[in-house]
Parts: C-alpha cells; sequence; structure tokens
C-alpha cells in the first residue's frame, strides 16, 4: 500500500468514526454532513470524496460495526465447549464492545432504528445464535427442563444490546458489573442445577477481554454473517 493510498485508508476511517460520533449523540434524521466534517476537522467536499451522501455514510457504519461485533462473538462462541458459558461470555463481549466503542454502539443503534427496508441483520444473527446455543444445552441436559427457549431469548437480547449501549462510555468494569448481575440473577432459572455451579456469571476473563481485542483485527466473512442471518429469519 502507497503513502498517498494509507493517508486515504486513514482519513476514511477518521470520517467513519466522527459520523458514529455525530450519530451516536444526535440519531440518524439530526446528524448533518456539515457536522460530521467539522467533527472530523475536514471538509465536506473530502468527506464526499469517500461517501456519497448521509445514508452511503451510515451504511458503512452499520457495516463496520456488524464486522466488529460479529467477529468478537465469534471467538467465545467458538472456544468455549459449555454453551451457557459461551452465552454469558458473548453477552459481556458484546457489552464492553457497546459501551466503549461508538462504531459498534452507534452501527447497532442505525442497525435497528435506521428509517428504511429490511431487517435489522446484526439483532437477528444475534438471535439465531443464542438460539443455537440454547438448542445445544438443551441436547447436553444443562438447561432446566421447564424452560421456554423464545421469551428467553428476547430478554437476552435486550439485556446484551441495552444494557450496552446505556452504559456508554462507562469503564469497563462497570459493564461488566452490569453484565455479571444479570447473570447472577438470571442463570439459577435457566441452567440446570447439576451445572449451575459450575458457571462463571462474570464470564470467561481471558477469552472476553480477548474477543473485545481482537474484534478489529481479525477477518471478517460476509457469508457467515449472511448465513446467521438467514437462520434467524428462519426463527422469527
Amino acid at each position: 500500500m502507497g503513502h498517498q493510498q494509507e493517508r486515504a485508508t486513514r482519513t476514511r476511517r477518521l470520517m467513519l468514526k466522527s459520523a458514529a460520533e455525530v450519530f451516536d449523540r444526535e440519531g440518524y434524521a439530526s446528524a448533518r454532513l456539515a457536522d460530521i466534517s467539522a467533527h472530523a476537522r475536514m471538509s465536506t467536499g473530502a468527506l464526499h470524496f469517500h461517501f456519497a451522501n448521509k445514508e452511503d455514510l451510515a451504511r458503512t457504519v452499520v457495516n463496520e460495526a456488524r464486522g466488529i461485533l460479529w467477529r468478537a462473538a465469534r471467538i467465545p462462541y467458538e472456544k468455549n465447549g459449555e454453551p451457557l458459558q459461551a452465552l454469558v461470555d458473548i453477552s459481556h463481549t458484546l457489552g464492553q464492545l457497546l459501551s466503549w466503542d461508538v462504531v459498534a454502539r452507534s452501527g447497532l443503534r442505525l442497525d435497528t432504528e435506521w428509517p428504511r427496508g429490511g431487517r435489522q441483520q446484526f439483532i437477528h444473527a444475534w438471535h439465531a445464535c443464542l438460539q443455537r446455543l440454547l438448542d445445544r444445552a438443551d441436547e447436553r441436559g444443562t438447561l432446566r427442563p421447564e424452560i421456554q427457549p423464545q421469551p428467553l431469548i428476547c430478554a437476552i437480547v435486550a439485556a446484551t444490546t441495552g444494557m450496552g449501549v446505556l452504559i456508554k462510555g462507562g469503564t469497563g468494569e462497570r459493564t461488566r458489573m452490569g453484565f455479571t448481575g444479570f447473570w447472577q440473577g438470571f442463570l439459577p432459572g435457566l441452567a440446570a442445577s447439576n451445572v449451575l455451579d459450575g458457571l462463571n456469571p462474570g464470564g470467561t476473563t481471558d477469552l472476553v477481554d480477548y474477543a473485545v481485542t481482537a474484534s478489529r483485527y481479525l477477518p471478517y466473512d460476509p457469508e457467515e454473517a449472511a448465513d446467521a442471518e438467514r437462520a434467524a429469519k428462519g426463527l422469527l
């Protein structure tokens, strides 16, 4: 990559972060390109060189957020063999990212609130992931027998996304405490008694920290995200 291309890439990422900060603060409808370019300390013309309009910029923020969150969630999903602990670890990972990563947080909000056609892709992919984990736990006999998965999935989706957004700008410890408290109250009604004591509501710290850090650097496979979205459509 030449020097000019590197500079263009850095400029584009700066504009993307500035846009995410303005969208996060103002919302899509109220955000103006002039405010975004001023926040990035660049001209509106420079912004238009990289992005056609506000919709194009918002779509790019959404796609970047999906990639960050998807990469992060995959790590505990694949590396933790106990499905309920994997579920806890993913929630802590997403909560950490949403609380301090403005691109992830703003992109998720745009994905769920932006007035356009289509489903909210990350939320529905997360829904499908939860369904798989609970199905796997059920097969292993680690769920309480009276559990009905769909209400639980709705509660977990709301908690993991809502809490991470509400604690924005907070310290990682504050976010971790919030999710730990949620799982301390939630796991006894979810997990079979023979596995409950082996679950850590505070998350597997090393795994969560690694997932949060690595999420920006690991390759993102859009086709895998599309597979999760297709699976989610079949569940809802």
